[in-house]
């Protein structure tokens, strides 16, 4: 299942997964790890340090769903309530690339064909159109920069998503 080599197809599949998957379709894979109820005294950047496999969590970020972290988060999975994977997120660590470019590269070195522009609430950058529209399924991890400093900026992750996945109630 877990392919850190995977290219990242936006709205559909990265790190081996596919947007919409199930939970039961992967939890054979998920026997001998930690599971865990996610609870405000919970510390998981510690957990996360000391991570070597994977950590289900249950309840955490507020979907009332669960979240998967591989290693000290290389990859994450969020399911929505109704157990269906609605986000992926790839971090350090993670070998596939979109486009040719991997976790780690500038964002200079994405395809100048699409334009990126950051979102301040969800701190990432999505995709537009040429007419400025948003272009569900995809988002970059970085920091927030000008246009100028944005060829030094490096990229820290990706998230490949369908966020009405994770609207849905159970």
């Amino acid at each position: 299942m877990l392919d850190l080599y995977a290219p990242i197809e936006p709205g559909n599949s990265a790190a081996g997964f596919r947007i919409g998957q199930s939970l039961s379709s992967i939890e054979p894979f998920l026997q001998d790890v930690s599971h865990v109820d996610y609870t405000p005294d919970f510390h998981l950047s510690a957990a996360l340090a000391a991570n070597e496999g994977a950590l289900v969590l249950r309840n955490f970020g507020g979907h009332g769903g669960v979240t998967i972290f591989f290693g000290s988060d290389v990859v994450r999975l969020v399911f929505s309530a109704r157990e269906q994977l609605g986000c992926i997120y790839v971090f350090e660590g993670y070998l596939g690339t979109y486009e040719g470019v991997r976790v780690g590269d500038m964002l200079a070195a994405l395809p100048t064909s699409e334009a990126f522009e950051f979102d301040d609430g969800d701190e990432m950058y999505y995709r537009h159109d040429s007419e400025g529209q948003y272009l569900p399924g995809f988002a970059v991890v970085a920091e927030v920069a000008e246009t100028p400093e944005r060829a030094s900026t490096q990229v820290t992750g990706y998230c490949v998503h369908n966020w009405n996945i994770l609207r849905a109630r159970a």
